[in-house]
């Protein structure tokens, strides 16, 4: 199933936005996206957000962070997807705590807790075309500039997983002595992810002997999707090397840059990028500038369609300066 949102302008400017996505089944997307100006502080915040596991994570994530973010600083962004991840988990605790009543969302949070998501946002200043990204995951980032060089990006956020050879040396760092985190490229042979929001039962605390973590999987268990077979009856497959958590981040990755006039911003979920390359992408960016196509998600959607059969959600979210 085909997504397509109309396209976005922002006369003042000169700028323009546009956004496509699809469902290669007839099950719900997981993948979210937002947009968010504030015309005051002539700041542009667009994410992508890829969730797993359902897509509570990334439904409360795309609606909270870009106004959570909106409120500091782009140098703060690092700090707020940390401190944001930290509030949902406290959350979480206090309320399956034995000193405090649980809250009146406490099942919602829950289940933001037990699914994933990964976030790339790049927060736009519409006046001076300087950007910062903040990349928790495998969401990926390109920037091209089509008249200069149709055929390569200018610059690409780097895709954090199990599979990237700096994410596999920081857990190793982070967790001297644990030779079992990955498995067959999966983090317990389960999760390809390592940074992102939600994935709870991989960053809650063990507490003596594990008896809390266990405690924590039998609640989350209890609102598993239905159909699914629950984590605590898995408990061991899942957990068996679970020494020192947290094994999941969601601290992003983040660099400021520098747009000019003409320069077009792609943000997609790895869908995307699991079939093309940046410079595959690039092309067809080149493509569609040539033509004058104006709905450019679309358009780059129906070019990867054509070239490769997609198996996963993608959503894309092209920004034309």
């Amino acid at each position: 199933m085909v997504a397509l949102f109309p396209t976005l302008d922002i006369p003042d400017f000169g700028l323009q936005i546009d956004v496509a996505q699809f469902q290669p089944t007839d099950r719900p997307i997981e993948d979210r996206f937002s947009i968010d100006y504030d015309e005051v502080k002539s700041r542009l915040i667009l994410g992508v957000y890829d969730g797993h596991g359902g897509s509570d994570a990334a439904d409360f994530i795309s609606k909270v962070l870009p106004k959570r973010l909106l409120k500091y600083p782009p140098v703060e962004h690092e700090c707020q997807f940390q401190d944001l991840d930290a509030d949902i988990l406290l959350e979480f605790r206090r309320n399956h705590s034995l000193f405090h009543k649980r809250s009146a969302g406490w099942r919602n949070n829950a289940r933001v807790v037990r699914s994933g998501s990964a976030a790339l946002i790049v927060d736009i200043n519409t006046d001076s075309l300087s950007a910062t990204y903040a990349n928790a995951g495998d969401c990926r980032m390109i920037v091209c500039r089509p008249f200069v060089d149709a055929q390569h990006v200018l610059l690409e956020t780097e895709d954090l997983n199990v599979k990237t050879p700096s994410e596999k040396e920081r857990l190793a760092k982070e967790h001297p002595g644990e030779d079992q985190i990955i498995i067959g490229e999966r983090l317990f042979g389960k999760l390809m992810c390592t940074r992102g929001f939600g994935d709870g039962h991989y960053k809650l605390p063990r507490g003596p002997f594990g008896k809390l973590h266990k405690r924590y999987v039998d609640i989350l268990s209890r609102i598993e999707q239905p159909g699914k077979i629950p984590m605590n009856e898995q408990y061991a497959s899942y957990f068996y090397a679970y020494r020192s958590p947290p094994y999941v981040t969601a601290s992003p990755e983040s660099r400021t840059f520098q747009l000019e006039k003409g320069d077009i911003v792609i943000l997609a979920s790895d869908g995307l990028w699991d079939l093309v390359s940046s410079d595959e992408l690039a092309i067809f960016v080149h493509e569609a500038v040539s033509v004058h196509r104006n709905d450019m998600a679309k358009f780059l959607l129906e070019r990867v369609r054509c070239k490769v059969t997609p198996g996963d959600d993608i959503t894309i979210i092209t920004f034309k300066v």
